[in-house]
């Protein structure tokens, strides 16, 4: 018996078809309505993201978590970070034979499985899987080759839904959909090894669906996001507005996808695009603006700041003719001698990189200061502030990606390289770059070597113009 039957069969979920069906529509029309953020809590065997990779959202705009040690092997593979963090034990196996993702999961259902052996069908499954283990690691080896081929250049953290959610809520531009346990302790019974395999879990809250959907809903209802949420629930118990309903899943339970927006979900799953969410009230810093002509020097005081991103988009949009934004997990403004210069957009990304969304900047009549954006960025110093202490040891480069009508980006040339080029049938090219993290660099030495290429840059044009 293999560990899964087909390559498809790690997405299949608790989701029937007719649910996927239904979802497959509104993922699309939501991905071109002006959704950036496609973020799966509850991540399962990533159904809900291999559904939006495949149906016009990017890997890269697409972020998942889960509390469970199946799903954390698989999301960890998937990003290539080493499992070497989550200190997996199990019965029988040598832990370093466990730094192996396909060994892992081999493991685990191994141990699940033998706690049943009394019963004669689970005895021959195990007496299947311990006399074939080489082939059967081997079959998950192909599915997870198969799942990272399709969903690389996403996130994965193990997280608590109730984290996960609080991070995301207030972005308009976010899809959520959350695929919570249907029935209480539903992933501990699913996954027990009776204690014969354990791992450093995170630390999350029991979800317990007679209580747990209002609780969601309580704190999803007033969101800027749009939020689904799978459910199981007899007639006229489904919590939030229901979109999709099937009669019959188990016992007198009826399948229910509901929203916490009924007539903009339902515009979507009908097919039809939507105007942007509204944004939040946008809002200034309390500061003004550099003047296009001031005049920057290498005692200038240069500062990063956290901003909300009810203020990134203030300026996205002052400075962004036909703004359509991105959105980011940190928000960050460039102050110079106390003036607003630059907001940029960065997140998490794969187990080595952090990723930049988006750098805009104030409009200056000498100065390139998206450049600095970028640069300080890269600062060694500034994304250790965005990470834990594991995320640092791991973390090594950032990266960015931005569509074009040209081959090359100038903006970056210099500071990152082009890793990636695509086509792209609407825009010209998707084009991905990549650099190191600095170590050791200052933010006002960084202003120096910056203030030093632009003057080198500024008489090469110059030069180029005689």
């Amino acid at each position: 018996m293999a560990f899964f039957m087909n390559p498809g069969a790690m997405f299949l979920g608790c989701l029937g078809t007719p649910e996927q069906r239904f979802l497959v529509k509104l993922i699309e029309t939501a991905a071109q309505s002006g959704y950036t953020r496609f973020v799966e809590p509850c991540a399962g065997t990533f159904a809900m993201a291999n559904l939006a990779v495949q149906n016009g959202f990017r890997a890269e705009q697409i972020e998942t978590s889960d509390v469970n040690m199946m799903s954390t092997v698989l999301g960890y593979a998937i990003t290539g970070q080493s499992l070497e963090p989550l200190e997996i034990h199990a019965q029988g196996f040598e832990d370093s034979e466990l730094l192996d993702p396909a060994t892992a999961l081999y493991a685990q259902l191994y141990l699940r499985t033998s706690k049943n052996a009394g019963n004669d069908y689970f005895y021959q499954m195990l007496t299947d899987l311990r006399l074939r283990r080489s082939e059967h690691i081997e079959s998950i080896n192909q599915q997870i080759e198969v799942i990272r081929n399709l969903l690389k250049g996403m996130s994965y953290r193990p997280l608590d839904m109730w984290v996960h959610l609080e991070e995301v809520l207030d972005d308009p531009h976010a899809l959520v959909i959350a695929n919570p346990p249907t029935y209480f302790s539903g992933y501990e019974k699913f996954y027990d090894t009776q204690g014969k395999m354990t791992w450093k879990e995170p630390e999350y809250q029991l979800f317990d669906p007679e209580t747990g959907h209002q609780q969601f809903y309580d704190l999803c209802m007033g969101a800027k996001a749009l939020v689904l949420c799978y459910q199981e629930k007899k007639v006229g118990e489904a919590v939030g507005y229901t979109i999709f309903g099937r009669p019959g899943t188990r016992a007198d339970l009826n399948a229910y996808i509901t929203t916490n927006r009924e007539e903009e979900a339902t515009a979507l799953a009908n097919g039809k695009k939507i105007k942007r969410p509204s944004e939040s009230k946008l809002e200034p810093l309390d500061c003004s603006m550099l003047p296009r002509d001031y005049e920057i020097k290498e005692d200038s005081k240069v500062q990063i700041i956290p901003i909300k991103t009810a203020q990134a988009q203030y300026y996205r949009v002052l400075w962004t003719h036909n703004f359509v934004g991105s959105s980011a997990t940190y928000n960050r403004a460039l102050l110079i001698d106390g003036y607003v210069a630059g907001v940029f957009g960065i997140s998490k990304m794969a187990a080595d990189s952090v990723f930049v969304w988006y750098v805009m900047k104030v409009p200056h009549q000498s100065y390139r200061l998206g450049r600095l954006c970028y640069m300080l960025a890269q600062n060694r110093a500034f994304v250790d502030s965005l990470l834990d202490n594991i995320e640092k040891e791991k973390v090594t480069k950032m990266r960015t990606a931005m569509l074009t009508r040209y081959p090359e980006n100038k903006e970056v040339r210099g500071i990152m390289k082009l890793v990636n080029r695509a086509e792209d049938k609407q825009n010209g090219y998707k084009l991905t770059y990549e650099a190191d993290l600095v170590e050791g660099r200052t933010e006002q030495q960084t202003l120096a070597e910056w203030l030093r290429r632009e003057k080198q840059w500024q008489k090469n044009r110059a030069k180029a113009s005689k």
